[in-house]
């Protein structure tokens, strides 16, 4: 009897955790969970191209719900995939270093594989007129300096003027809940791929919104095909998606260090360690001569109600002060809408007024990191004269508002 009891008390346990598990893989099942444009093209469109021969822009990030990747799914629907096209860290996501070399071949596709990094024109050219389409299919960050978007740029100046079809598969932008923010592009500080795509530093567009946007203010001669999501909206955080969380780059392993890395990258831009080359990228910040004690109680006085910050020390293993024991904070992010400009802004300016001889602006020759990372001079200048972030925020206010209007004719969602 005894024996009965219990394989009926371990019958309901099991049907009870069934039934808290189900509504949770139904909800994504039926519907309610977003569908990427590389599923939605799978589901429809891509009959229409079997037979044609594709160039694929993708890495590591191009798989669906069921984390199948894209390049077999597209060749099972008849497209004869002849060639990817790889970002700034590879098609594997794993190389932390800048890789100029300008293809290979993947024995794992059994394709050749060219690198988009530092890619002339004519060379991109020359490949697409071997193929019929070409497909883009990469997960963006919405940050200006996150180098996917120059990559669509480069993939289009390509393509104007030639009868090649470009087709972008949508994908969720990670920091849409942000908003608009920061300065837009000021072509005097343009770089060739950290500072290229012409729009604020947080520009709340996906991949394929930005694609439509671009076209448009460059007027460009391309055939464009966008290929929406079904089922997102317009400041969804990531996890509200339903979609599992592929690190898009190897310092973004998890969703949490994606918010951080765009509150903290502008720091690139100052002799501060950000956790590059740690198990904590950029939720580690500091260097050598840093108390953390000292600068969590500095951090924590700025006021920034999303951020914690708690002492520590860390050693990169690469990148700036690799080798080195670094004293600094790592940084807890609260939930919550912010300034990922204004968090910068706020930092920077209390580090540099706390360690005037010691920290200092990167810079290569007479050109600072940070006024490319802005995308303007006038961020650097306005901390260095002292000013407020609210005085910072008027001098772009009308930039700002004119992105606004010429962005709204574009979006999808």
């Amino acid at each position: 009897m005894r024996r009965h009891a219990v394989n009926i008390i371990v019958l309901l346990t099991m049907m009870l955790c069934h039934s808290c598990a189900t509504p949770h893989y139904h909800l994504f099942e039926k519907g309610r969970r977003v569908r990427t444009g590389l599923e939605v093209f799978c589901e429809g469109e891509a009959r229409r191209y079997a037979g044609m021969r594709a160039a694929m822009v993708t890495n590591n990030s191009g798989y669906d719900y069921y984390l199948r990747r894209n390049i077999y799914l597209l060749k099972n629907k008849g497209i004869q995939v002849a060639m990817i096209l790889e970002p700034e860290h590879g098609l594997y996501g794993y190389k932390n270093e800048m890789d100029y070399s300008f293809g290979w071949f993947d024995h794992h596709t059994g394709l050749p594989v060219y690198n988009l990094y530092g890619a002339a024109r004519q060379q991109l050219r020359n490949l697409f007129a071997s193929v019929d389409i070409v497909i883009f299919d990469i997960q963006d960050m919405g940050m200006r300096c996150y180098t996917y978007i120059t990559d669509l740029k480069v993939v289009m100046d390509a393509l104007d003027g030639t009868n090649r079809e470009l087709i972008v598969l949508d994908r969720p932008n990670p920091t849409s809940f942000l908003g608009i923010d920061g300065a837009d592009l000021n072509p005097r500080f343009a770089t060739a791929y950290v500072s290229a795509f012409p729009a604020p530093f947080i520009y709340d567009m996906t991949i394929a919104e930005a694609a439509r946007y671009y076209r448009g203010i460059q007027g460009m001669d391309l055939k464009l095909t966008v290929v929406p999501m079904k089922g997102y909206r317009r400041g969804m955080l990531f996890h509200e998606t339903g979609l599992p969380w592929i690190p898009p780059s190897p310092n973004l392993p998890t969703y949490e260090s994606a918010v951080v890395y765009s509150a903290v990258v502008l720091m690139e831009g100052i002799n501060i360690s950000l956790g590059r080359g740690t198990a904590k990228p950029f939720e580690y910040i500091g260097a050598p001569w840093i108390d953390p004690e000292d600068f969590c109680a500095e951090m924590e006085r700025i006021g920034l109600k999303q951020f914690r910050f708690k002492p520590v020390y860390f050693k990169p293993t690469f990148s700036k002060y690799a080798g080195y024991r670094c004293g600094g904070a790592q940084i807890f992010y609260l939930g919550g809408r912010f300034s990922p400009t204004e968090t910068a802004y706020r930092m920077i300016s209390a580090i540099m007024k706390r360690y005037p001889y010691l920290a200092s602006w990167v810079s290569h020759g007479d050109r600072y990191d940070i006024d490319a990372l802005a995308g303007t001079d006038l961020f650097r200048r306005s901390i260095q004269s002292g000013k407020s972030w609210e005085e910072f925020q008027g001098s772009i206010a009308a930039e700002r508002s004119s992105y606004m209007k010429k962005r709204k004719t574009y979006l999808l969602y």
